[in-house]
C-alpha cells in the first residue's frame, strides 16, 4: 500500500533520476543500476559458492538444480533453465553432473520423449537438505548490514523491477 511518504520518496528518486539525465546524459558506470545489480549478484554467487564448493562439492549450476529439485521436485531442465537463468548448456552439463554423483534422477516423458522431469535421489536430497542450513545462515551473515524494515524494502524493490521488466518485455 502506497502511503504519502513512499509516494514522496519515489517522487523525489524519479525526479533526481530525471534531474541527473538531463544534466548530464553520460554514463556513470558505479551509477548505472544494470551495471551495479550485476556486480552484486556475481558478487553473492560467487562468495556462496565457495561455501557449497568447498563443503559440498557443487558447482554453482549443480546447486541451482540441486536447490529447485529440493524446492520442487519434478521439474524439466527447460523450465530449471528459465527459472534459474541458466543457458541450455549449462542446465545440461549440470543435470549430466548430478546424475554421475548419484544425486538426480531423469524420467522421461510419456507424451514426448525429448523431455526428462527430474527429481533427487535419497542422496541428492540428504544433501539438500545439509545445504539449506548453511545457505540461510550465510544469508543471515550477508543480512546483518539490513534492519528489518530495510530487508522488507530491499525484496519490495525487487518484486517492483522484476514486475516492469516484465512490463517491459511485454510491450516489445
Amino acid at each position: 500500500m502506497s502511503t504519502p511518504e513512499t509516494n514522496e520518496q519515489e517522487a523525489s528518486a524519479t525526479m533526481e533520476q530525471e534531474s541527473r539525465l538531463s544534466k548530464d546524459p553520460s554514463l556513470i558506470l558505479n551509477q548505472f543500476l544494470p551495471f551495479r545489480l550485476a556486480n552484486l549478484a556475481k558478487r553473492v554467487s560467487d562468495t556462496y559458492s565457495w561455501v557449497y564448493s568447498r563443503d559440498f562439492g557443487l558447482t554453482i549450476p549443480e546447486w541451482r538444480i540441486l536447490a529447485r529439485l529440493g524446492e520442487q521436485p519434478g521439474l524439466s531442465s527447460k523450465f530449471i533453465g528459465e527459472i534459474t537463468m541458466m543457458d541450455k548448456s549449462k542446465v545440461s552439463r549440470g543435470v549430466k553432473q548430478l546424475e554421475d554423483k548419484g544425486l538426480l534422477l531423469k524420467n522421461k516423458d510419456q507424451q514426448d520423449n525429448r523431455v526428462y522431469y527430474l527429481s533427487l535421489t535419497e542422496e541428492g536430497q540428504k544433501l539438500y537438505h545439509a545445504i539449506v542450513p548453511s545457505a540461510l545462515s550465510w544469508e543471515a551473515e550477508l543480512l546483518q548490514s539490513l534492519d528489518v524494515a530495510e530487508y522488507r524494502d530491499l525484496f519490495r524493490i525487487m518484486e517492483k523491477l522484476d514486475q516492469r521488466l516484465e512490463d517491459m518485455a511485454r510491450n516489445k
